[in-house]
């Protein structure tokens, strides 16, 4: 029988094709076809004008108004700078409330990251399932609040799914005594794509070779590295970035002192219809995270299991999640250009084809977080 779901979260589409938060709807959607009634709570943000009748007419839907988590990122905004933290405090307050007065209906909650979605839901009584992402696992544990919330959500009986292995083990790190919990308590789940789709876009790449750089151009996703790469690199390419941030003006400029003859595109924020064309038309697509002196690193960026799923070879960092794709892509060690460049020539000058990864498919993904949270 078909459950009446809660999902929680910050990011989810404002409008058709929003990349913000996509693979939340994706699950959303995936959940539906299982039959289950869901309803969102989620941050607000600046609908984008055409758009602006899409969600009003989709009542299951509630925004709480915020664009923190469009701006780049709430993580990223913290670390920038603490002016950030009234603004986050009380959204996670406005949150609590909506889910407070909406729990009871609720069969299911499914909160998608840990801070603010997982404690909004701790007052209420409805089952819960807290998914950790990444960077909301890093800033509890920069806060010293990891191990506090590991406790509360023990106490309120929750399932938890962490994306990685890595965010798991700094669970396990932050809270010895909740390690025997944790093994029955948390699994390793990366959310899921929808393979079928992605594996029909075919393959149709451009000349010169696109090297596809698809991330928010904050910090944590070396967009920096990339642009240094493309001095040491040996076949002829062209670097496109997809995204933007409150780096993208320091980005620009370094990529004009990039001494070679080499084209380099910043295109924004592209919706997801964009995304899958550059993923049809992409030689390689670099995903050249770091880790940052804080500690923090990637859980599994979404780009790089498009990008399998698309057939498309992945260069991508060895750090965090991305550690668990090594049988998929080239890794290679964080914040080194001279070894970002040998892989993606290795990628160009020897180009081979590459089946597309169904591992992940959502209707998998979605059945095992459910079962979980069942147990």
């Amino acid at each position: 029988m078909g459950m009446k779901i809660g999902v929680i979260t910050t990011s989810f589409p404002r409008f058709a094709g929003d990349p913000a938060g996509s693979f939340v709807g994706d699950h959303v959607a995936a959940l539906r076809r299982l039959g289950h009634e869901v309803e969102i709570i989620a941050a607000g943000g600046p609908p984008r004008e055409l758009d602006r009748d899409t969600e009003a007419e989709d009542r299951s839907v509630t925004r709480i108004a915020s664009d923190l988590f469009y701006r780049g990122g709430a993580p990223d905004a913290l670390e920038r700078s603490l002016r950030s933290l009234p603004t986050a405090l009380g959204f996670a307050a406005r949150l609590a409330v909506e889910v407070i007065r909406r729990a009871d209906a609720w069969d299911l909650i499914v909160a998608h990251w840990l801070a603010p979605s997982a404690f909004a839901a701790l007052p209420s009584r409805a089952r819960l399932l807290a998914i950790a992402h990444g960077g909301d696992v890093h800033l509890l544990r920069r806060m010293r609040l990891l191990a506090p919330a590991l406790y509360a959500l023990r106490a309120r009986r929750a399932r938890l799914a962490f994306v990685s292995h890595d965010l798991l083990e700094l669970a396990r790190a932050a809270a010895p005594r909740l390690r025997t919990w944790l093994d029955t308590a948390a699994i390793v789940q990366p959310m899921g794509i929808d393979a079928a789709r992605f594996a029909a876009l075919g393959r149709a790449p451009v000349h010169p070779p696109t090297i596809l750089v698809a991330a928010r151009l904050v910090p944590i996703k070396g967009v920096d590295v990339a642009l240094d790469a493309l001095a040491h690199l040996r076949a002829p390419a062209r670097l496109v970035i997809a995204g933007d941030g409150p780096e993208r003006e320091v980005l620009a400029a370094r990529a004009t002192s990039v001494e070679r003859d080499l084209e380099t595109v910043f295109l924004g924020s592209v919706d997801t219809h964009a995304r899958d064309r550059l993923l049809r038309e992409a030689s390689v697509v670099v995903v050249p995270s770091r880790v940052l002196s804080n500690g923090r690193t990637e859980g599994m960026p979404m780009i790089a299991l498009e990008a399998l799923a698309t057939g498309v070879p992945l260069v991508a960092s060895d750090v965090g999640g991305l550690r668990a794709l090594a049988t998929h892509a080239l890794l290679v060690p964080p914040d080194q250009p001279l070894a970002l460049a040998a892989a993606i020539d290795r990628v160009l000058l020897e180009p081979r084809g590459s089946a597309p990864f169904r591992v992940l498919d959502w209707p998998i993904v979605t059945e095992r977080l459910l079962a979980h949270a069942h147990r």
